[in-house]
């Protein structure tokens, strides 16, 4: 008796990865009048992570998709205020430090709701871990294999699976580096800020060797608490652990007493994020794979720009298949690569440095173990 086959299934676009990246690759193709198709690996659609600033371009993308509610919770900031381990404001500066506008801090879980509901869940396919991707000897296709044995072939797949892409394997040969940061994220009330702290504003208290972030969230009655920590080696098994508010406090102990009440009244425990890199690459395509987001340029948190170059690629790519069409997709890679790849180099690049953390040598900086 034969074994049966795995199944295949055709479609015109498939898009790997349900993040902000890939669910707002699929928005931008609809609204293009394409008809994508999302392949999740969790059985759950669930964003993880805190707060992210949206700025202005992305703004006016989302908008033009039609979603205008990003506006209901989103926080429009305008300054970032330094404060020292005494709690006093150092320096504030504006938030539009890239010089790109507006910009409004929200709740990626907000972003990525909104996002797929303009999908629609009949496009959004969960439970589907991708396993491999390449292309087809006929120059037309290229096949998506998941661990059920399952696959889905489409005239274009773009890979949205961030930095431990598995369509970035068509493209190159590489494997993501350790960044030497660990991101901490959690949440506290607005309530609870420190007298002089806004829930209007970004806030970064530092000593030079580590520093917590606090933004405003949920029409600014909640504040999402990102914590940078710096450390040579990354922890064992730690790409989604968790880290107890009595940790965090210690972190902080010689800290502004309310700094650390805030974090008191905050989450019990935090999300730890160990952040990998990339080497940046000029080429995002091969043949009948595109990648966009994370899979194409890895950000590290300390520029504020994953999502927004995330939802800027998709934008790019949408408009550069709407004129050109599958048909002539060498035309269409072209007219996005010549659209996107510079700038987001640059912000690839600058998202590697960030002056706090000169300061202080590796061996001085407090780290997870």
């Amino acid at each position: 008796m034969s074994e049966p086959q795995p199944s295949t299934t055709s479609v015109d676009l498939a898009v790997i990865g349900a993040g902000i990246g890939g669910l707002a690759t699929a928005v931008a193709l609809r609204h293009a009048g394409l008809d994508p198709h999302v392949f999740e690996r969790t059985p759950v659609l669930s964003e993880v992570g805190g707060a992210v600033v949206i700025r202005d371009p992305s703004v006016r993308l989302l908008e033009e998709w039609g979603l205008q509610a990003f506006h209901d919770e989103a926080v429009p900031v305008d300054v970032l205020e330094m404060r020292d381990v005494t709690g006093q404001v150092v320096r504030t500066s504006p938030a539009d430090l890239a010089g790109d506008g507006q910009a409004y801090s929200t709740h990626r879980h907000d972003v990525h709701d909104l996002l797929a509901g303009a999908v629609g869940s009949d496009r959004i396919h969960l439970g589907a871990a991708a396993e491999s991707v390449a292309n087809e000897p006929d120059g037309e296709h290229a096949t998506i294999t998941f661990s059920d044995g399952s696959r889905v072939t489409a005239r274009l797949v773009v890979g949205a699976d961030g930095i431990r892409s598995v369509a970035r394997r068509v493209v190159v040969d590489d494997a993501p580096v350790f960044d030497g940061i660990i991101a901490l994220r959690g949440t506290a009330p607005a309530s609870a800020l420190p007298d002089g702290a806004g829930a209007d504003r970004i806030t970064v208290w530092s000593d030079g060797a580590q520093m917590i972030l606090g933004l405003p969230l949920r029409g600014g009655t909640e504040i999402a608490l990102d914590t940078i920590v710096s450390q040579d080696l990354p922890p064992e098994d730690l790409w989604h652990a968790e880290v107890s508010r009595a940790d965090l406090l210690m972190r902080f102990s010689d800290f502004d007493p309310g700094l650390r009440h805030l974090i008191a009244s905050g989450s019990p425990s935090v999300r730890a994020n160990p952040v990998y890199d990339r080497e940046p690459i000029t080429q995002w395509a091969r043949g009948r794979v595109v990648l966009v987001g994370d899979a194409a340029h890895p950000m590290a948190p300390r520029q504020g720009q994953g999502a927004n170059q995330a939802i800027q690629d998709a934008g790019a790519l949408a408009t550069a298949l709407g004129e050109f069409g599958l048909d002539r997709l060498e035309h269409a890679v072209d007219a996005y690569h010549q659209e996107r790849v510079a700038t987001a180099t640059t912000l690839q690049r600058a998202s590697r440095t960030a002056p706090e953390f000169r300061d202080a040598t590796a061996s001085e900086r407090p780290g997870l173990r």
